[in-house]
């Protein structure tokens, strides 16, 4: 089982360094975050969950409260 964990961290480290040089190279291609976030918020509308995020804390809250509430009238 050792081995088996070995090659699973040798995959993942070679996995973070190769993603680790991806991002260097596209900051020296003149990369830059700001562009990254725009496509993305572009694509994926991104800020609408930013801008909604107290909403959803709210909703995982009272989810919560509920599941709380269902498992002690279970006793």
């Amino acid at each position: 089982m050792s081995k088996g964990w070995k090659i699973v961290s040798a995959i993942v480290l070679v996995l973070i360094l190769l993603g680790a040089i991806c991002i260097g190279v596209g900051f020296m291609t003149g990369g830059s975050l700001a562009e990254v976030y725009s496509k993305l918020d572009q694509e994926y509308k991104i800020s609408l969950y930013w801008d909604h995020r107290s909403e959803y804390v709210q909703w995982a809250r009272d989810a919560y409260g509920e599941i709380v509430k269902g498992l002690t009238a279970l006793q």
